[in-house]
């Protein structure tokens, strides 16, 4: 009797439907955006902010989530503006919010204000939009664990030969996707500064950096596996050669 009950309560069990993961109700969505219009309220920009939103709810995660990363997002962009603002007092407008994203993207991928403010001591740049796209490139390099002394090195002069801002970011990413050769030493970032110094424009780095994915000694042969061909020479005449039999046949 017993075990007829239990298979009885597994059975109504498995009969009950999976409840679906719990949505954000339309009083979080409401907060999510007041969150986001707070900060628009202060200066800055609220286009990520709103897109964020939209990507968590999206991907059904719960307003607690959304709400820590939309936190983060503009304690990034106030350290971003307070950048923006002592490199470029007068920025406005749509440039000044994408220096300002730029640089909370930075900030959000690991680089610290230190380094921004560090790579902006030797760059000298009055553009806000020029280092925003150096510190977003630089953040590419930091990404990939490679040295950011040696990658500030090459945003340096990225920024000095009037690299546009999507040109560095294309460049940190070439150095992200190439990682692997840079850790090994098959790739440089002082040979890549080099170049950009000589004068290299972003299109022939990019363009030569995507032709070799890796650089390899040319495969050798060995001598033991098979003897080495010869040019053939010419022969003399074999002279034990049996002389030709006669062709006169007697006639039948």
């Amino acid at each position: 009797m017993s075990g007829r009950v239990t298979l009885a309560v597994v059975l109504c069990l498995l009969a009950v439907p999976r409840t679906a993961p719990a949505q954000v109700s339309v009083s979080e969505r409401d907060a999510l955006t007041r969150q986001a219009e707070a900060a628009g309220a202060k200066g800055l920009p609220v286009g990520p902010l709103m897109n964020k939103i939209r990507e968590g709810l999206a991907k059904k995660h719960d307003a607690k989530r959304i709400e820590l990363v939309l936190t983060q997002m503009v304690t990034n962009m106030e350290t971003a503006d307070a950048i923006v603002r002592e490199v470029e007092p007068g920025a406005a407008g749509p440039a000044r919010d994408n220096a300002i994203t730029l640089l909370s993207d930075a900030l959000f991928s690991g680089l610290t204000a230190e380094e921004i403010r560090e790579l902006q001591r030797q760059v000298q740049t009055r553009a806000a939009q020029d280092l925003a796209g150096a510190a977003k490139g630089l953040a590419y390099v930091k990404e990939a664990m490679l040295p950011v002394n040696e990658g500030t090195g090459v945003m340096v002069e990225a920024v000095r030969h009037k690299f546009r801002a999507y040109e560095m970011l294309d460049l940190g990413r070439e150095i992200k996707r190439r990682e692997t050769d840079y850790r090994t030493g098959r790739a440089s970032l002082r040979a890549l500064r080099d170049a950009i110094a000589r004068g290299t424009r972003p299109d022939v780095l990019l363009r030569d950096s995507r032709s070799v994915t890796v650089e390899r000694p040319a495969a050798t042969r060995p001598t033991t596996d098979r003897p080495e061909r010869t040019v053939p020479v010419d022969r003399p005449p074999r002279t034990d050669r049996p002389p030709d039999r006669p062709t006169d046949r007697p006639a039948r």
